[in-house]
């Protein structure tokens, strides 16, 4: 993308909906933010970059279908900062798909390794060695958590809530990491009256899931955890997901990735919602 689309477009705009017209339904377009860095993913980034001195380095982490790892290597590249991305599966390479061939395009140094370490790198918050820093010509890089997971992006997630005209009753969204759905429920009130509804776009959550929910209860906010409609895990859909995508876009003109928003819009066609629904459109890019 052309560095001339920044900056960004913030507040996103809220509008209403008619393509399930059994719903009083809205969507708030994060996805408008940007083409890029676009929804949940410049809300993460925004607060990590402000603190980041000139021309430092990072090192992140994401799987191959991530959003977070192109979004990661633009705002680095328009902003000047070198950038490391270790990426989730030893078999990859920079040409497996679109998004890391965007992501090496856009500057980003790639390393692959095993889904097994992976999961250790993530189970240890993301403690790096100084072997593996050295190994990854990352010594003197900061890291940035895999989603861009961090308190600039509960307090970036955050002005999602504090955009909003008024309280809808249902706030309908897609997970990975949970880090936006935590930054909401920080921003709420105390025993809101909206109904906050998460759909997982991974399988096996439970970390996440008991995380989210045990921020909900010390709040006093309802929350509904759906880990039913993943199709299959993180980076997957089916047939018939992708047609649920086609006809929505086709009706609405309205964008939708298959790994978030389409799982959200699969859920809202399964519910009986009343009252005034709000889904947030976290953006998703496809290359």
């Amino acid at each position: 993308m052309e560095s001339s689309q920044f900056p960004f477009s913030t507040p996103s705009p809220v509008q209403k909906l008619t393509a399930l017209p059994e719903l009083d339904l809205y969507i708030k377009r994060d996805d408008l933010i940007h083409p890029v860095v676009s929804g949940n993913k410049w809300r993460k980034l925004k607060g990590f970059f402000e603190e980041l001195p000139q021309g430092q380095a990072i090192l992140t982490f994401g799987g191959p279908y991530s959003n977070h790892l192109p979004a990661a290597a633009f705002s680095a590249k328009f902003l000047g900062h070198p950038i490391i991305g270790i990426v989730r599966g030893e078999e990859l390479n920079a040409t497996s798909n679109a998004n890391l061939a965007y992501c090496q395009s856009q500057g980003m140094k790639l390393h692959f390794i095993s889904r097994s370490d992976y999961r250790e790198l993530r189970n240890m918050g993301w403690q790096i060695s100084s072997a593996q820093k050295e190994l990854w010509e990352a010594t003197h890089a900061r890291t940035l958590p895999e989603g861009g997971a961090g308190t600039h992006a509960i307090e970036g997630c955050g002005e999602i809530w504090k955009e909003l005209a008024e309280e809808p009753d249902h706030l309908v969204l897609a997970s990975g990491t949970g880090t936006t759905v935590h930054g909401i429920l920080h921003a709420m009130p105390e025993n809101s009256k909206t109904h906050v509804h998460v759909v997982s776009a991974v399988k096996g959550a439970q970390r996440e899931c008991a995380a989210v929910q045990a921020t909900a209860q010390s709040k006093g906010i309802h929350l509904h955890w759906e880990d039913d409609l993943h199709f299959g895990g993180f980076g997957k859909w089916t047939p018939e997901l992708l047609a649920l995508r086609a006809q929505f876009e086709s009706a609405t003109g309205i964008p939708i990735d298959p790994n978030y928003n389409a799982k959200v819009l699969a859920y809202l066609h399964r519910q009986q919602l009343s009252g005034k629904v709000l889904w947030l459109h976290t953006g998703g890019v496809s290359f």
